[in-house]
Parts: C-alpha cells; structure tokens; sequence
C-alpha cells in the first residue's frame, strides 16, 4: 500500500480481542497493523483474526509507526492491556512506545482488555526471528535486554482516552 492511501488510520497495539473488533468493523477505518516485537503479534495473531472479521488492514514493522503519526496517518490507537487500575494499565512490551507515539501526536487513545492469545505466542526474545535465533545463546544475557510487561500511567494515555470502555 503507498503512504498516500493511508488516512485516519486506527493502529492496534497488543493482543486483539473481540471487543476490539466490534469497534474497528463499527468505525471501518484501515488498521495500521505492527509487528508488536518481540513476539510477532501482529503476524502471528493480530493478522488472522483481522483476515476473519474481513477488516482492511496494512502490515508495518514497528519502527515505520512514527514516520506514520509524523504524517498524520493515525486518527487512533488501540492498546490492548493485561490489568487495568485507577492509577493505570499493564499492557505487552511496547505499549508505552504506542501511547508515547500517541500523546506527542496528540492522537487519542483507547483501552481494551486484551485478547485470549495463547501463551506460547510469549516465549520468544529480541534474539528471535521466525523462530530462528540470530544471537548466541552465551551472548544473550550481555546482548539483550529482556521484554517485559509495561505499566503506563493514566496521564500518558489522557491524549482523550475513554475509561468506560471494556475492562
């Protein structure tokens, strides 16, 4: 797809889930569809589900993200989180990179709970790539640093998140 075809664009961050969907065939926008490293959702997860639900949707590594909400091709985001408190969300590894893109852009936010995504989509590290490891099993501790869950604030996700949606 040229860059020129993308326009108010919905951008999904984490394990999609039906709610999630619901929202994206109520608003028919084109989804901006990441890889969500290091554990490959959005081809390994994100992608069939959005194929069944006939949505239309672009796949994009997760570093053109911010060249695409420098263009304002974004018109929202969609972070799907683990726990959710008064204070915030627990949401998969880059999260606060989606909501960082987000605020500094000021494209609103909204917060589903996740999807039931199996929980063998979670063992593979940065090391991985199509389940072939590209840094030596020695080297790993001094190499890489480990993904982990990500707790983000209600103030980075106020860009105009709605709290009342599904939790």
């Amino acid at each position: 797809m040229k860059l020129e075809n993308i326009n108010n664009a919905f951008l999904i961050w984490g394990p999609i889930s039906p709610e999630g969907v619901m929202e994206l065939r109520r608003q028919r926008n084109l989804v901006i569809l990441p890889e969500n490293r290091p554990f490959m959702l959005g081809l390994k997860y994100n992608m069939s589900i959005l194929k069944r639900a006939e949505l239309s949707f672009v796949y994009c590594t997760d570093n053109t993200l911010g060249m695409l909400f420098y263009k304002n091709k974004i018109a929202k985001t969609m972070i799907f989180y683990k726990t959710k408190t008064d204070q915030g969300i627990t949401a998969i590894a880059g999260s606060l990179y989606a909501a960082m893109l987000s605020k500094l852009h000021n494209v609103p936010i909204s917060i589903f709970l996740q999807g039931n995504a199996p929980a063998g989509l979670f063992k593979d590290d940065v090391s991985v790539l199509g389940g072939k490891a590209f840094i030596a099993a020695p080297n790993k501790a001094d190499s890489i640093i480990p993904a982990d869950d990500e707790f983000i604030e209600i103030p980075m996700l106020t860009v105009s998140v709605d709290l009342r949606t599904k939790s």
